[in-house]
């Protein structure tokens, strides 16, 4: 048996088969009991060119018909396990198979969830790439669209859900009581993976559209599970999706095709959304129960417009393999920024694209598994890993630097004439291309496309500047690991100082591209700015825009211009380029990145910093210093969440041992007194206190007990001593004195700590554990100061803190089992249930390691506690008492890939892989024996470990080059 579609495989049929209408029925009446399958029946009327034998896709634990044009063939003879292999003649051709089928926990084909808020059972589908195979036969391959035709029969007080509208119901008898069949209106022509069907007791809110163009009005609907209804935004949610609707279908021309809008949040989602036409699926985790920033409600607004750029992008033109994944994907993460940033509130939303979207894609465009935008898939193994930073992020930033070549008004022609041309159809790259350069007759699109699409890697670019006070450039260089560049690039007064008033008088750009092993050149349009001061902000001064595509160009619009503080390459991010700041500039931005007024620039310069740190041309220690002034003057909810993200990386992968107490202690205390200051009630406040807590459960490691770190744990131990939904107005002096009293108690003993029985029931109560009895030198100094000086007036307290404050206690040995179990009593919701699983597994005992991971590597788990056991039990300790574990990882490796589905598989290879190990370089060694040693492995799992392996060598070698000081 095999479950791997190969391309050619896929072609072929292809090439055999035309077909036309699906009737399924799927039988879920036996949801709410304890079986594991549930029956599918479909019938597939199709048309075959030739006489010839064919295969259709059916993954099932039994196949108990299988019938064509009118004879039975044998199942046991037929099925494979994956596959049911059949005769067909020349023209029409009609067959039926029945089947039963596994209800899933992994999140591919059919899943099954109960929540334990209210023991209520509910369904959903996830079909890409080829899972639709889980629950009803299929040609599983996006080329061989039909229509399709659904019927459900579901226990009576499920709400059932599909593609198109429901046409009529009636009563039967289920599996032991009443159950109702529901009848759906065929689908348009579509291909297999965008089928859905949702069933439970969903509820939700409707309402309608009116298409300003057509007049026809569109029914939406939004809906999630019971224990979530109350959270349910629905007004921000339909007002996003009307505006979407609007700006979509005046843009694009095309009327929106699908008949009704239904958006649903489901649980224990492998993805962030899935644009099921008619049908759209979210994970609940964007339904908020606790409070949020506004980068959360920005986000959840993209991934909304997202899916909807679907409906056109994918949906209604589909590409005919992976390979051109992303005709779908890049033109979806684009246009749902486009508009976001144009039709919702959200109009600085390429704010966060520029600094967190596009770093997913200069990541992934550095490993050496990276790929051309245009991939090479030759099988849906690999199709399923290349749903990465490259087709997504990188697509999207390429297209956005397409509509600066080719200009608006000309890319919209094009995609215009694309739908309108292959609407219902497929294509490949050459039909997009094709559309464009009709709307673009003047740019060389096909040359573009060679260029951009075709090949592998980032272009860096830097910018050479002399002034009329220099005599020397003050270039920063774009070797990616220069030792000369390392050595001048962001260190402090190094280089020649240099007058921001001063006038340019040469100016030259750079792009360099190695990572193919050729000087790799590509055409560029961007703009270039320098910024300066106005006040006490820093405000772009000029900027030019610029078309090259040498190895350098002089830029001499920019001569006899000032200066300023920052040259800025790539203004208003036109372009996709790792960006090298000079090194005058670099120092600006070190000392004063939060001044630049505007967002975008603010995210341009900081994502050059990223990527300098990452390559080594910055060290991490001046990064972290950059980033510990920013807190408390950045603003910006997506900005803050961007370089969060960075610096926690640079804590956890990057900094080297011996100065990791002091960057930690460091940016803790940065973290409590910018929080300390923050607005009431501020998205600054929240993040900064959410953050002091992610800090605080890395201080597991520290083996002193610095002020600011003692300072951490007393914010821990005070949000778990505060109420739901109280406000934490300040910490306790008892708990301050305790938290500050050295280690406190801090055993991980299973009965608890003095720090653990402090934790609250949720009434506020403090309990009665007596402290420690080590001292701390600034223990007094830091208790009253704490007292008089960290005010939290605002700052709501929900189970969001509680469990980062719990998990943080955890990891420190501060609270066991006894405090889990309490806080899961106050929170039985999903989320809550998966928190405590992490809880349980991040105790640093060795028993309680032991357990997680036979639970993980033996047991038979859902995809989310499966994932929140294994975060568990990665989490930071004091002791490396999961070392054990690394030679038992590589010795499972080809079972983890083997024996379970690849969601499955791949959470299991991403998230023990051990580069938790305090010896990272044995960790590479064996990463490399066992690629050694299995040549043969499937690509797929090869790349993620390719990838694994490189991060962590990329690890060693920024830690190798850090001095012991900052």
């Amino acid at each position: 048996m095999t479950t791997n579609l190969t391309r050619d495989e896929a072609q072929s049929r292809s090439h055999l088969l035309k077909v036309k209408t699906y009737t399924v029925h799927i039988d879920v009446s036996n949801a709410e009991s304890d079986a594991d399958t549930f029956t599918s029946r479909t019938v597939v009327e199709f048309k075959a060119r030739s006489d010839s034998q064919t295969f259709i896709d059916i993954i099932a634990d039994s196949v108990s018909l299988v019938q064509i044009n009118g004879e039975d063939l044998s199942p046991a003879e037929v099925f494979d396990g994956a596959r049911v292999t059949f005769p067909v003649r020349e023209g029409k051709n009609t067959l039926t198979i029945e089947a039963q089928t596994r209800y899933s926990t992994s999140g591919e084909g059919l899943h099954r969830f109960t929540d334990p808020a209210d023991g209520k059972v509910y369904l959903y589908s996830q079909f890409e790439p080829t899972d639709a195979r889980r629950v009803f036969a299929n040609f599983d391959q996006p080329d061989l669209k039909a229509k399709f035709v659904f019927s459900v029969t579901a226990p009576q007080s499920f709400q059932v859900l599909s593609n198109q509208v429901e046409t009529s119901r009636e009563t039967v008898s289920g599996d032991g009581s009443a159950a109702v069949t529901h009848f759906f209106a065929p689908t348009l022509k579509q291909s297999s993976y965008i089928t859905c069907i949702t069933a439970g007791p969903y509820e939700g809110a409707t309402d309608t559209w009116t298409d300003p163009v057509t007049g026809e009005t569109v029914d939406l609907g939004v809906w999630t599970r019971a224990s979530l209804v109350d959270h349910l935004d629905s007004a921000d949610i339909l007002g996003i999706t009307k505006a979407g609707l609007d700006f979509f279908s005046a843009e694009f021309d095309y009327p929106y095709p699908w008949g009704k809008y239904d958006q649903i949040f489901v649980p224990e989602y492998n993805l962030g959304a899935m644009e099921n036409p008619g049908l759209v699926t979210f994970t609940d985790s964007l339904i908020f129960r606790d409070k949020v920033t506004d980068a959360m409600y920005e986000s959840r607004a993209n991934v909304i417009l997202h899916e909807m750029a679907h409906m056109w992008f994918g949906d209604l033109v589909t590409m005919k393999w992976w390979d051109d994944l992303w005709l779908k994907e890049s033109f979806a993460d684009y246009m749902g920024g486009l508009a976001l940033a144009e039709a919702t509130r959200f109009t600085d939303g390429w704010v966060t694209f520029a600094l967190r979207r596009k770093a997913w894609a200069y990541m992934q465009d550095l490993y050496p598994t990276t790929h051309p935008i245009v991939a090479d898939i030759p099988d849906v193994e690999a199709a399923k890993l290349n749903f990465d930073g490259i087709t997504y992020a990188k697509g999207a930033s390429v297209l956005k630097q397409l509509v600066a070549y080719v200009g608006r008004e000309a890319f919209f022609a094009g995609s215009r004439l694309y739908f309108k041309r292959f609407a219902f159809g497929n294509t490949e790259l050459a039909d997009f291309l094709d559309c464009l350069a009709e709307a673009a007759p003047d740019r060389d699109i096909a040359g573009w496309a060679d260029a951009w699409l075709g090949t592998s890697g980032v272009s860096e670019l830097s910018l050479a500047l002399t002034t009329s006070a220099e005599d020397d450039t003050t270039s920063a260089g774009a070797g990616s690991r220069n030792e000369s560049t390392a050595n001048t690039a962001g260190r402090a007064g190094s280089g020649p100082q240099h007058d921001p008033r001063a006038s340019i008088t040469g100016a030259t750009i750079t792009q360099s591209d190695s990572a193919e092993g050729t000087r790799l050149l590509r055409p560029h349009t961007l703009e270039i700015a320098t910024l300066g001061r106005s006040g006490r902000d820093i405000v772009p001064i000029d900027s030019v825009k610029f078309d090259f595509d040498g190895e350098s160009a002089e830029v001499e619009q920019l001569v006899g211009r000032t200066r300023g503080e920052i040259a800025l390459l790539n203004y208003a991010d036109h372009n996709y380029a790792r960006v090298r700041l000079d090194e005058a500039s670099t120092e600006a931005a070190i000392t004063s990145v939060s001044r630049i007024a505007d967002p975008l620039s603010r995210a341009l310069v900081w994502s050059a910093l990223d990527n300098a740190v990452r390559d080594g041309l910055l060290p991490v220690q001046r990064y972290l210093t950059a980033y510990a002034r920013s807190l408390g003057k950045e603003s910006h909810a997506g900005i803050m969440a961007g370089l969060s993200q960075t610096a926690l990386l640079c804590l956890d992968q990057w900094v080297a041992e011996r100065n990791f107490e002091t960057a930690i202690s460091g940016l803790l205390g940065a973290a409590l007194d910018a929080l300390a200051t923050a607005k009431s009630g501020s998205d600054a406040q929240l993040h900064l206190a959410n953050l002091v807590l992610s800090l605080t459960s890395r201080t597991a490691r520290c083996i002193d007990d610095s002020p600011s770190i003692a300072m951490g744990r007393a914010f821990a131990t005070q949000v778990l001593a505060v109420p739901i939904g109280e406000e934490i107005e300040s910490m306790s002096p008892e708990i301050v004195d305790e938290a500050t009293a050295g280690t406190g108690g801090r055993s991980g003993q299973d009965d608890g700590s003095a720090a653990g029985d402090r934790i609250a029931s949720g009434d506020g109560s403090s309990g009665s554990g007596s402290g420690g009895t080590a001292s701390h030198p600034d223990r007094d100094g830091v208790a009253e100061h704490a007292a008089a000086s960290l005010p939290f007036r605002g700052l709501i307290n929900d189970h969001a803190l509680r469990w980062n404050a719990m998990t943080a206690l955890v990891c420190l040995g501060w609270a066991d089992q006894t405090d889990i179990a309490r806080e899961t009593h106050l929170d039985q919701s999903s989320s809550g249930r998966l928190r405590a699983e992490t809880a349980n597994a991040a105790l640093p005992l060795p028993i309680v390691k032991m357990r997680a991971w036979e639970t993980v590597v033996t047991g038979s788990l859902s995809n989310d506690v499966l994932s929140a056991i294994i975060s568990g039990f990665v989490a930071p300790s004091a002791l490396p008492i999961t070392e054990m574990y690394v030679d038992e990882y590589f010795e499972r490796l080809a079972g983890f890939w083997a024996d379970n589905s690849i969601e499955i598989a791949r959470r299991l290879v991403l998230g023990l892989y051990p580069r938790w190990s305090v010896d990272e370089e044995r960790v590479v060694e064996k990463t490399d024996a066992w690629l050694a040693d299995h040549p043969d492995a499937p690509a797929a799992l090869r790349r993620l470990l390719i990838e694994r392996r490189d991060d962590l060598a990329r690890a060693i070698y920024l830690k190798a080059r850090q001095t012991s000081r900052h």
